[in-house]
């Protein structure tokens, strides 16, 4: 049985965050807020739980969510759009229940619309190609359908660090709030960044160990393991000889 106390998480600047609001009286827009963020995570845990893949950690921070599975690096793609979309699919689903009930006359217009005003904002915060959002993950699985792993976290990677410019650029740092989010983003790159190299052996290990089932077969004219795309078995040509994956990962983590 799955331990809440352990899986879900409240991160401490959350705390601040909502203290803030009440101190100021703005009760119904840090419930609606968080009403948003935690239906928001529900969507990815739904899905996660379909998948079959389990639930790490949900942690609640003072802009979002992040809900981390157990599943390989070399997921299948469908499955990492699906866990990345089906967040702001459950929004766009509490978006037709709160009309729903702006019909019924259960909320009042100024609550829907101070709920639509967050729901569209988290949305589409959420949809921008930065770590650790799901635009970041959606843009990397449609990268990984066309290139390797290899060339697709450096695509996606110069994405994101242009697109944190662009958000420099677009809304200033003339607010405490912008300073945490943009320090917070460019955290989050580094890290990825620094960790890839790790990630990288990782993704090549589990191919080794793991018998995963591919969907295409590729020959490829260079023997290079960077060329290696998930989802997809390789085979390199060396001269004359035509070399497989499994071959070439053997001869890498027998001399490791």
């Amino acid at each position: 049985m799955m331990n809440t106390n352990k899986v879900f998480k409240i991160n401490l600047a959350t705390y601040f965050l909502i203290l803030t609001f009440l101190i100021t009286g703005l009760i119904k827009n840090i419930i609606l807020i968080y009403l948003i963020i935690i239906i928001h995570e529900l969507g990815h845990i739904f899905i996660a739980k379909i998948l079959k893949y389990a639930i790490i950690k949900v942690e609640i921070y003072p802009m979002g969510g992040v809900t981390t599975l157990n599943k390989p690096i070399n997921t299948k793609i469908k499955d990492e759009l699906l866990i990345a979309i089906f967040g702001v699919l459950f929004q766009i689903f509490l978006g037709l229940f709160f009309l729903f009930f702006l019909k019924l006359n259960f909320i009042n217009e100024t609550t829907y619309l101070l709920f639509k005003k967050y729901n569209l904002t988290i949305i589409i915060f959420n949809l921008l190609p930065l770590i650790p959002l799901d635009g970041y993950h959606i843009l990397r699985s449609i990268l990984e359908i066309f290139f390797s792993f290899h060339l697709s976290f450096y695509l996606s990677f110069i994405i994101g660090l242009a697109s944190i410019l662009i958000f420099i650029f677009t809304n200033g740092l003339f607010s405490l709030n912008n300073y945490l989010i943009i320090t917070f983003l460019l955290f989050k790159l580094y890290e990825e960044y620094k960790n890839f190299k790790l990630i990288h052996f990782k993704f090549l290990l589990e191919r080794f160990l793991n018998p995963f089932s591919y969907h295409k077969i590729k020959y490829n004219h260079k023997v290079n393991l960077n060329l290696l795309k998930k989802d997809t078995y390789h085979y390199f040509k060396n001269n004359k000889e035509i070399i497989s994956e499994t071959k070439l990962l053997k001869e890498k983590f027998d001399k490791t």
